[in-house]
């Protein structure tokens, strides 16, 4: 990934991940990540040539997938991926709360607030107060873990 796409490289990341696992979800991190790309308006050759490129996986992974309501009907896409996020964010929720946090559960903590973020790509779902919310907590609580373990102490569990 260009450096000037850099902020798309978690998507990327979670769709090269779930490629196997759930074809959809990694569908729609893709399609995510080349939103994202385009709006950063960055220039130069590599940049647009990787969004080129892309844009033909995105199309070869939608002829592969074929016809699905997950990927032709907005408000099923929409709560296909938000139930697969928070599915991620509730099994990370649990892990910490129960006071079993490990660095796995940090990474899920961050899926789980990139998956929630793609909701942003349906304009007509407009992502709810809470998962906002659970987006900044997945953030923070990412960090919170990862920062533990740094300093070799048990993440504390819960909310601050």
């Amino acid at each position: 990934i260009p450096p000037e796409l850099k902020p798309i490289s978690p998507y990327i990341q979670r769709a090269e991940e779930l490629t196997k696992q759930d074809k959809i979800i990694s569908y729609w991190c893709a399609y995510y990540a080349a939103q994202v790309g385009i709006s950063l308006k960055a220039h130069g050759k590599t940049p647009r040539d990787f969004l080129f490129e892309l844009l033909g996986v995105l199309e070869r992974m939608k002829s592969d997938i074929g016809a699905n309501d997950a990927i032709d009907t907005e408000s099923v896409s929409s709560a296909y991926v938000e139930n697969f996020a928070l599915k991620v964010f509730a099994n990370a929720d649990n892990e910490d709360r129960s006071a079993h946090a490990t660095r796995s559960t940090a990474k899920k903590f961050l899926a789980a607030a990139n998956f929630l973020e793609i909701l942003k790509t349906f304009p007509k779902s407009d992502v709810s107060e809470s998962n906002e919310d659970k987006i900044r907590y997945a953030k923070w609580k990412a960090a919170d873990i990862a920062k533990a373990f740094r300093e070799g102490r048990k993440p504390i569990p819960g909310p601050p």
